[in-house]
């Protein structure tokens, strides 16, 4: 029997990947039902669509907190 499930595909970089799949588990962690139904391959991921915004927003701080700027002399 076969199983459908509504989700989104987002292609990403292998770091980002693991970025993702790293907050996957810390809400599972947490006691939250995950996000991510399935890691495709080394740049895709398979995601509850009710959650794409939410990680949007939270990769989007995490990659502003790693980004190196310089600074003007």
């Amino acid at each position: 029997m076969v199983k459908a499930r509504r989700g989104v595909l987002i292609e990403c970089d292998p770091a980002v990947k693991q970025i993702i799949l790293d907050l996957d588990n810390k809400q599972e962690e947490s006691g939250q039902p995950r996000f991510v139904y399935e890691s495709l391959d080394e740049t895709h991921l398979f995601v509850d669509p009710e959650y794409v915004e939410e990680l949007r927003r939270t990769l989007d701080e995490i990659l502003e907190e790693n980004t190196y700027r310089m600074e003007e002399l």
